[in-house]
């Protein structure tokens, strides 16, 4: 959760709200990103869904049975779809909203993350106002 939280500071320090998102394969980092609608002018380009797309490429292979996710917010319903198409076996997240999974795959809460999370999303708008 620490690599995806340095990724979401990266996504901040380029305008974009600052989510970042890393697949863990066979306990090594495979696919990281943080949010970059804005850079790539792609509304999908969530920071789960650019991790993911890294994480396909390395395997070469967009199943990704086995792989885990780490983000620093709940995924919403796009990025759940894709991770669920993905077959990623784990979510961890740091927000602080957490509710029951709609799929088979696990969406566990790593609270000890979420003051820190949350906090670079507000200091991100704060400065924006």
């Amino acid at each position: 959760m620490e690599k995806a939280i340095s990724v979401a500071r990266a996504g901040g320090d380029n305008k974009e709200i600052p989510v970042g998102a890393v697949v863990v394969g066979n306990n090594k980092i495979i696919g990281e990103g943080y949010n970059s609608q804005k850079a790539e002018n792609d509304p999908s380009a969530h920071a789960e869904v650019v991790a993911l797309r890294k994480a396909a490429q390395f395997k070469s292979n967009f199943r990704l049975d086995g792989c885990d996710l780490y983000v620093t917010v709940k995924p919403c319903k796009m990025c759940r779809e894709a991770i669920k198409r993905a077959r990623i076996e784990k979510v961890f997240f740091a927000s602080p909203k957490a509710r029951e999974a709609t799929h088979t795959t696990q969406y566990l809460r790593l609270k000890e993350y979420s003051d820190e999370s949350v906090e670079l999303i507000r200091s991100f708008f704060k400065k924006r106002r």
